[in-house]
């Protein structure tokens, strides 16, 4: 079945990206993309220390890729590194940071306050971090401390809007969890919306669409108007042409009838010359 191809792809994905967790944990592994072409597999590593990822001149990256081909039959694995866009604000990164602090035997409260101003100056709306465990020393009660700021949702289908991530960090203390909760700014919950305010910039936007469409028809017919004018124009010029053609045909004709008469006359007079001469020379 379809399905079962579908399936066993994911889980051969999930199987990639735990391994990779297991195998770059030194690395700060974050998150791996996979994409399938029928030339090569593409596999995209995010990591907080690229460098431990790719090795002494490729190295370690090279090894990797030959382990992944082998283990999990694929054919011609591309191994990259990405850019993490936004570290102060991606819920992975900081709860990697403070999981790594806090094992190499980092004050957990430092690292905690420090997350926290990166998150709220990066412009988060939200967030919480909650550490667990033996945080006051040996020999003594396990406690759950938590830190706080900004707006957020923990239950409803709200809760979707914010990222949650969770890890474990054994330091020499003892075991300590953390949670961290983090609202990305621009995510804006339904319970902060303002109906009356949706309602007024609704009816405005209605009316500027409204004046803008009226807009338009006084245009068009602006357009119209002048178009017929024109063509009004046009008419006009045309029979002025036309009278002032007439005109000057009729004044031609006049001219041209005056001449001929004068013409004839003068003819008749020549005609008179010429006997004469010829009487005298006779």
């Amino acid at each position: 079945m379809k399905e079962n191809v579908f399936v066993k792809e994911k889980i051969k994905r999930l199987a990639i990206k735990k391994y990779l967790a297991e195998k770059l944990k030194t690395a700060g592994f974050i998150d791996a993309e996979l994409s399938k072409s029928p030339i090569a597999t593409r596999i995209v590593i995010y990591a907080l220390k690229p460098g431990f990822v790719i090795g002494k001149s490729g190295s370690n990256i090279r090894a990797l890729t030959e382990e992944i081909e082998k283990d999990f039959g694929l054919s011609k694995v591309h191994l990259e590194i990405g850019e993490i866009p936004n570290k102060d604000l991606d819920a992975k990164v900081i709860i990697e940071n403070i999981a790594s602090d806090i094992g190499r035997g980092v004050a957990w409260k430092s690292t905690v306050y420090r997350a926290m101003k990166q998150m709220k100056s990066a412009g988060a709306v939200g967030a919480e971090i909650v550490v667990k465990g033996n945080t006051a020393g040996k020999g003594q009660r396990k406690r759950s401390s938590r830190y706080y700021f900004g707006y957020l949702k923990k239950a409803g289908d709200q809760k979707s809007l914010v990222s949650f991530e969770k890890r474990t960090t054994f330091p020499g203390l003892g075991t300590i969890g953390i949670r961290l909760r983090i609202v990305h700014p621009g995510t804006v919950f339904s319970d902060k919306i303002d109906i009356k305010e949706i309602a007024h910039t609704f009816k405005i936007k209605r009316e500027e669409k409204i004046l803008e469409e009226r807009s338009k028809e006084i245009e068009t017919e602006e357009t119209k108007q002048k178009e017929k004018e024109l063509k009004k124009k046009e008419v006009t010029s045309k029979k002025e042409k036309e009278t002032t053609s007439k005109k000057e045909k009729e004044v031609k004709e006049e001219t041209d009838t005056k001449k001929e008469p004068k013409k004839k006359a003068s003819k008749k007079s020549e005609e008179k010359e010429v006997k004469e001469k010829e009487e005298v020379n006779e």
